[in-house]
């Protein structure tokens, strides 16, 4: 509830004061009074708000869980039915070392046992890795030129590979190695020198380092410009972005995905434009899930779906700030409708279901608000976005929420995290190329380091999946 608190510049009257007043100068004091009263609204956090968990400042008052996602029914630990996974020992082991037998007399009758053939009682594997056969390997390319006998003339064939520069390069593994731990495990480019210099005895210097996530980010382009063609036609597409520091300026990172997809672009815009750029043709047969961010307005899509997470932030807002029914009773609509959407329906039982949550949401929003009160402001918002409310009744395949997208934009703020800001728009851009590999890598079962190594030669194809 919002607490009512004083403007500091009311003169409050003590009791003695109050005494000496008419009754008419007594009324005119407690219109003074209201007039000079404000209201104080909680606090904004993460169950209330847009605001991340790791930000808030302890609260010891605070409620160990607020979460938004309800209790569930199932036990702690693993559920049955689920499949576990173990260590298991292999048949072909790379190496066999046989115990050495010391026994010499038989420890129950002392009898000699020298001479008897021991038989195999037990087996006993270790899995470790062979580091001093995981070094750097030079290779050498060797061209050559024959002379015309006739005019003299040096006829050189240096039809080297493209990955064979001038001089001497680093080859695919390393490139690939360097862009993994970089980008997939969040390694800044001074850790990631030391662990390659301490575990394979490589001496690489950062602006080395940076040039190879360089090259792989440039040698993905052809992949990059695939997964944007298969996003373009996708049919369900989640939209999210969020900030980041380059060289202590704020730019941003977006992220655009499907289940199969995933395509981040680094840019110093939050506008539209970016949308409008990186898809000229728009998402014309796609149901486009977002946060109702005000660049997402104007979308040109078949439909759309409002994240209903963030809707259901608000609406807790509004309770805190009013503890208003109406505001109780959306919330409570919008989740009932997230539980219906689980149940397996028909095509029409779907439309029916929708038409009903429609009519029962218009009813809600002509209900009567105080002006400029928080249910107001959310009243005016839900008005605005009421044809993207109920969308995912549609189609079970449409999620409620927009959960998929912050996933894969997270990983910026964990990178920013554990290796600090970018240096430039070129190497926040080099991130998000590498990194679309990397999750649509993820998405379609493929190894993410193989993809680097098949990306940095050329060869990966990512094709169309049903």
């Amino acid at each position: 509830m919002k607490k009512n608190i004083i403007k500091y510049q009311f003169s409050l009257k003590s009791q003695d004061e109050l005494d000496k007043l008419t009754h008419a100068e007594l009324l005119k004091y407690v219109k003074e009074l209201q007039n000079n009263s404000i209201q104080e609204k909680p606090p904004k956090n993460s169950n209330n708000s847009s605001i991340s968990p790791s930000s808030e400042i302890v609260n010891p008052n605070k409620k160990k869980n607020q979460s938004l996602r309800e209790k569930s029914d199932k036990k702690v630990g693993g559920q049955k039915g689920r499949v576990g996974t173990t260590l298991k020992q292999t048949d072909t082991p790379d190496k066999i070392v046989a115990v050495e037998f010391n026994i010499t007399k038989c420890k129950k009758c002392g009898v000699d046992i020298s001479s008897v053939v021991a038989s195999l009682q037990e087996r006993r594997q270790v899995v470790d890795m062979e580091l001093s056969s995981i070094q750097k390997k030079i290779t050498e390319y060797q061209s050559f030129s024959k002379e015309c006998p006739s005019c003299g003339y040096n006829n050189h064939d240096n039809s080297f590979a493209a990955s064979v520069t001038p001089n001497i390069s680093y080859g695919v593994n390393i490139i690939a190695m360097v862009s993994y731990l970089s980008v997939s495990q969040y390694m800044s480019n001074k850790r990631v020198a030391s662990l390659l210099s301490n575990l394979f005895n490589i001496t690489i210097s950062e602006g080395s380092i940076t040039n190879m996530l360089a090259k792989a980010s440039n040698n993905s382009q052809s992949e990059i410009q695939k997964i944007k063609k298969l996003l373009e036609i996708s049919k369900i597409l989640g939209i999210d972005e969020t900030g980041c520091k380059v060289d202590g300026a704020r730019y941003w990172h977006w992220t655009f995905q499907d289940t199969k997809n995933t395509l981040i672009v680094a840019d110093k815009s939050r506008g539209a434009k970016v949308i409008t750029q990186t898809f000229t043709n728009g998402f014309k047969d796609s149901c486009v899930v977002h946060d109702n961010f005000s660049s997402y307005s104007k979308l040109n899509a078949k439909s759309e779906q409002l994240c209903l997470a963030h809707k259901l932030r608000d609406l807790n807002y509004a309770i805190d700030c009013d503890s208003t029914k109406l505001a109780k009773d959306i919330k409570s609509l919008l989740k009932e409708a997230m539980i219906d959407h689980k149940e397996s329906l028909t095509l029409n039982q779907r439309e029916n279901l929708k038409e009903q949550y429609d009519k029962t949401l218009q009813h809600l929003l002509s209900m009567p608000t105080i002006d400029k009160s928080e249910t107001h402001k959310q009243i005016n918002s839900l008005k605005k976005a009421k044809n993207k409310i109920f969308t995912f009744l549609l189609d079970e395949n449409i999620p409620p929420d927009n959960n998929a997208s912050e996933r894969a934009i997270r990983n910026i703020k964990v990178k920013q995290k554990v290796s600090g800001q970018f240096k430039s728009l070129d190497g926040a851009k080099n991130y998000a190329n590498i990194r679309s590999i990397i999750d649509t890598s993820r998405k379609r079962g493929l190894n993410e380091f193989e993809s680097l190594q098949q990306v940095i030669m050329g060869i990966l194809s990512f094709r169309y999946l049903d």
